[in-house]
């Protein structure tokens, strides 16, 4: 079931990407900014699709990546879209869980690798249009700085899909 609404809404991120939404006729979404200004149109050219969505936040994670924050059904989702291109593509889709949601294999290979002084700030399920689920923990390292480490199904260590 779970994977079913990923990839209704990764149809969603990509009938928004590629419609025409603006408020000038024939024109594009093209630049990940302008998604917070178009929500209204969003909204009403599919009212169906996107009557629960509420984009909170577009920011910029570096040159040729931006999240969209967004919510549906009082839960966060995070959209992680390319930024700086023509046309806007999805790369992942996160939905916050609590952490124990996560696989006890995922908790037990997170705590294993760090030094147990770390505390976790948030749990992700995230999925790729290529991939099955992974899982992303946001955490504080003893520094207090805010890192993230990306898990496969199997608890094993992945490098970021962005």
């Amino acid at each position: 079931m779970y994977l079913n609404q990923l990839k209704c809404q990764y149809s969603i991120l990509i009938l928004l990407a590629g419609s025409k939404l603006a408020a000038q006729p024939n024109s594009q979404i093209k630049n990940v900014d302008q998604l917070t200004t178009e929500k209204k149109v969003v909204v009403e050219n599919y009212p169906n699709i996107f009557k629960e969505e509420e984009i909170n936040k577009v920011e910029k994670i570096d040159e040729k990546h931006s999240k969209v924050y967004y919510t549906r059904n009082h839960v966060k989702f995070e959209a992680v879209v390319n930024s700086n291109r023509e046309e806007l593509l999805l790369i992942a889709i996160f939905e916050q869980v609590p952490s124990t949601r996560l696989p006890a294999i995922v908790l037990d290979n997170f705590y294993k690798n760090l030094d147990g002084n770390e505390k976790i700030q948030n749990a992700f399920i995230g999925t790729t249009p290529s991939s099955s689920d992974f899982y992303r923990i946001d955490f504080y390292d003893k520094n207090e700085i805010l890192k993230n480490a990306f898990y496969d199904h199997l608890g094993r260590y992945m490098k970021p899909p962005y």
